[in-house]
């Protein structure tokens, strides 16, 4: 237990001297703990938002917490030391859980103050709050332990990216779904629910702690195999020759995203998340939910694709050997940024056709009523243009930043510091009571002169001994 506190605090220190994603997190708790009650009136749509975006920030932190020291080849002089291998995991669990429990705690003071400061009232017991903090733990506890050991068996960063989030997704839809039986303001429902929910976890919890038991020191320093993705397709002709190198670097691109089955699984998941939104907030305004939704995942998922496309380039020491192909630098960048927005186009499509699927059935279920939703030209605007704006934008800045700054993580976390501010103008926009439509054709409009500006300036100003020297 004394290995493990130290292991804690070492990753205490690490964490507060990481100024940029401590400011990322404030302002997240601006947001989500202020901002969108005061706009949503809504304690209970407040808290299940702040549920959902603590298990989005808890996956990176458990993805790196051993698979990136494996990669920053830190993890040897890591595990050379007198602590033990169960030590560094517990340690790395134990901070991973109070990150999350203090985001969430932080996140529901500021939601709770907002609505009493705005006279919303709070519409929660006594009761519910107890066990919401209860189950939190608890869950936290199981997505901590089980996403570090993952991270552990993992051989880098992106493998460890897509098997924690299998198993961090069906979590956290279970907190969700626990928050929706509380808010129902029914005891014996809710303690029910509770107390198979937290079977579950902490049948999790002893499973994974047998298999760390059983591991031996000398496992974590196996280098673990990673899969050989890509070559599956490599021998494959489809008749089809491109005829620019553009249409190259974009069919190789595309080709190499196609081998990775779990991060496909991972997007697969995040298409369903905004249905489940629209289905747990029904009634008039139920589709709201789901855009917001949305507007705060969408463009994370082109953000991680650019940044693991070019700032791959750079961890893996493949940036060089790619510039000194015969390839022109403008076609190279405009091909990767193309690739994460096409998964965006396609993740909307689907994603938005589900959303009105699930909400018709579930109304027709629920009500009995054969009640229609249909998106309003509001929402159209903000769920595709304002959308696939958003997320070239990012996909611009997450790749500008991937290259400028020292590492590709770093330029991560500053995009998506940027791409908070997505979410307030859309919230603004679903819940103010007028000129939504005026507002909605604005905010397309700044975004698309703002994606203009990038281009030309990344067109004018990109060369090719800049990348080498950055690379």
């Amino acid at each position: 237990m004394k290995q493990s506190g130290y292991v804690f605090r070492m990753q205490l220190s690490q964490f507060k001297r990481e100024k940029g994603m401590l400011i990322f997190y404030a302002i997240c708790i601006i947001l989500i703990g202020i901002l969108v009650p005061f706009f949503l009136h809504s304690i209970t749509t407040s808290l299940i938002m702040a549920a959902f975006l603590t298990i989005m920030f808890l996956k990176p932190m458990l993805s790196d917490s051993m698979a990136g020291e494996r990669e920053r080849k830190t993890l040897e002089s890591l595990l050379a030391t007198p602590i033990d291998g169960k030590s560094i995991i517990s340690g790395k669990a134990i901070f991973c859980l109070m990150f999350a429990v203090c985001f969430f705690s932080a996140n529901t003071l500021c939601i709770t103050l907002t609505n009493w400061l705005s006279d919303s009232g709070s519409d929660l017991a006594a009761w519910q709050w107890m066990s919401i903090l209860i189950f939190a733990i608890c869950n936290f506890s199981a997505i901590s332990l089980i996403g570090v050991y993952l991270s552990a068996l993992s051989g880098d960063l992106r493998t460890a990216n897509s098997k924690v989030a299998l198993a961090v997704y069906p979590f956290g839809l279970l907190f969700l779904v626990f928050l929706s039986v509380v808010f129902l303001n029914d005891v014996i429902i809710a303690v029910i629910t509770g107390v198979a929910l937290i079977l579950i976890c902490f049948g999790a919890i002893m499973a994974t702690a047998i298999k760390l038991s059983k591991m031996k020191q000398s496992d974590y320093f196996e280098n673990v195999k990673i899969k050989k993705t890509g070559k599956a397709h490599e021998g494959r002709s489809t008749g089809i020759t491109p005829k620019s190198q553009f249409a190259i670097v974009f069919r190789h691109e595309l080709k190499y995203l196609l081998t990775l089955k779990m991060l496909l699984i991972n997007f697969a998941i995040l298409c369903i998340a905004p249905a489940i939104f629209a289905c747990m907030f029904p009634g008039k305004n139920t589709l709201n939910a789901a855009v917001l939704i949305t507007a705060l995942m969408m463009p994370r998922v082109p953000a991680n694709l650019i940044a693991y496309s070019i700032g791959g380039e750079k961890v893996y020491k493949t940036g060089e050997s790619l510039l000194s192909t015969p390839l022109h630098i403008r076609p190279l960048f405009l091909a990767k940024c193309m690739v994460p927005i096409f998964v965006s186009v396609i993740m909307l499509l689907l994603s938005s056709v589900l959303t009105l699927v699930v909400t018709n059935i579930s109304g027709i279920l629920l009500s009995g009523t054969e009640t229609a939703y249909r998106y309003t030209i509001e929402q159209l605007i903000l769920l595709f243009p304002v959308s696939i704006m958003s997320s070239i934008t990012m996909v611009l800045l997450s790749g500008i930043l991937s290259v400028t700054m020292k590492t590709s993580r770093q330029g991560l976390y500053a995009a998506s510091i940027i791409g908070m501010f997505f979410v307030a103008p859309v919230a603004a926009i679903l819940y103010l009571p007028q000129n939504t439509l005026l507002w909605s054709a604005i905010y397309l409009a700044v975004l698309f002169i703002c994606n203009v500006i990038c281009v030309k300036s990344i067109s004018d100003n990109i060369s090719r001994p800049q990348l080498m020297r950055r690379f």
